[in-house]
């Protein structure tokens, strides 16, 4: 072989590899595309960032990826390359859209309402369900926190998509009272809880043909409870518990949907990035800054831990965190 055609193998090879990378970006969902967005918005959060692997299914016979990200569900919505086909959205147990519980709801809400028509239908969609009873009487409201879930089109029919700010279909699944206090209900909670809800969420949106969907960590909220909470040695320590047991619960219920997959090719669950740094912030040139930085990096291996563990369909028990999370964990 002359040099000239090694010079033409060589040539068509990387014209390859560049059709392969171009085929691979056009390719791309909106969920791995914010991930990849997300990592360089802000390197310091860059251990909270991992995407792991669904294999085939039975009815599916391509992988699906879980993307597991710092970021914010305003920016999922917001922006036209990152919005997926759909949503996981958090929701009060009497479906009350105007509710100030959970404040998440209102980041779809706030955008459904600035087209009035799609508000109306999303509306009749949830009067129905209002009326129902509660499968449980010892439960308030009409759905149970974790459990019970609800799935609505935006719109039925009609409306302008091109300026919506919000998926075409979301699953609402409750995580809080209308008037808030439910996340001192730490049964409530519990991983085997609240993998039902997020099971069933994705099973209704596979069938409806959905690829790409977005949630947020969900229950997890914490602000108020650090004088009422004696055993925990401040408010960071809670939060980080309540965050890792979010993400344990949701990621259990993945693995319980993943066997019936047939359409979804992504999913992406999101850590408010503010939350996280605000959690291990400390002022520019503080001696506690490697304090921090290893608190934070300690955090997220469990965070990321628990996720690996419920993809497997193994529960995230207080020894995997250091024990510090027994309270926590051990809702019934």
């Amino acid at each position: 072989m002359n040099i000239q055609q090694v010079r033409r193998r060589v040539l068509a090879a990387g014209f390859l590899l560049s059709v392969s990378a171009a085929i691979a970006v056009a390719q791309q969902g909106p969920v791995a595309a914010m991930y990849g967005s997300d990592q360089k918005r802000d390197q310091s959060l860059a251990s909270s960032f991992v995407s792991l692997e669904l294999p085939p299914s039975k009815a599916a016979q391509f992988p699906a990826v879980v993307y597991l990200g710092a970021g914010d569900l305003e920016r999922a919505f917001d922006t036209p390359e990152f919005r997926p086909d759909a949503a996981i959205v958090p929701t009060n147990t009497d479906l009350q859209m105007t509710a100030q519980s959970p404040a998440t709801q209102r980041v779809l809400v706030d955008r459904v309402r600035r087209q009035s028509a799609v508000m109306r239908d999303l509306e009749d969609q949830l009067g129905p369900r209002r009326k129902k009873p509660s499968a449980d009487k010892t439960e308030p409201g009409v759905l149970r926190i974790g459990i019970d879930v609800m799935t609505v089109q935006l719109p039925r029919a009609g409306g302008d998509r091109g300026s919506a700010a919000f998926p075409k279909t979301v699953c609402l699944i409750p995580t809080d009272f209308p008037r808030g206090g439910a996340i001192d209900r730490r049964e409530l909670f519990a991983q085997d809880r609240f993998r039902k809800g997020i099971a069933a969420c994705l099973s209704e949106l596979d069938a409806a043909g959905i690829q790409s969907v977005a949630l947020p960590l969900m229950g997890a909220a914490s602000s108020g409870t650090q004088t009422r909470d004696a055993q925990f040695e401040g408010q960071r320590v809670l939060k980080e518990c309540r965050l890792i047991n979010s993400a344990a619960g949701i990621a259990l219920g993945i693995h319980d949907f993943a066997p019936g997959r047939r359409s979804l090719r992504e999913i992406g669950v999101i850590q408010w990035d503010q939350e996280v740094a605000g959690m291990f912030s400390v002022p520019p040139g503080s001696r506690a800054a490697e304090a921090a930085r290893q608190a934070y990096r300690t955090f997220a291996d469990q965070m990321n831990q628990a996720v690996r563990k419920g993809l497997a369909g193994e529960k995230t028990a207080p020894g995997d965190v250091n024990g510090s999370c027994s309270a926590v964990f051990s809702a019934q």
